[in-house]
């Protein structure tokens, strides 16, 4: 990578290069999109196309990656808030 920072989603925290071509796999192409939705909505569109390989850690990733935190300095509190907006959802 020429010593260069990724760009795009790749850019965002949390979310290498498997992240975000799973997510641009579910119509989510940039960060701009991502932080216009909810991180709940975007893990929802996850967990249906890759229900295996899509584990709670990708919701705590999500939110961080759109508030800028790395997913495991998160709050207990803040994670069981995000499992249970993400589990009224599937």
């Amino acid at each position: 990578m020429n010593g260069e920072e990724p760009t795009g989603l790749r850019g965002m925290k949390n979310l290498g290069p498997v992240s975000a071509a799973r997510l641009r796999a579910v119509g989510i192409e940039s960060p701009e999109e991502l932080r216009s939705l909810d991180p709940v909505e975007a893990y929802v569109r996850l967990k249906r196309a890759f229900p295996v390989e899509t584990t709670l850690v990708s919701l705590y990733a999500l939110h961080g990656a759109v508030t800028d935190v790395r997913w495991y300095t998160l709050t207990e509190e803040t994670k069981a808030a995000l499992r249970t907006a993400a589990f009224r959802l599937l």
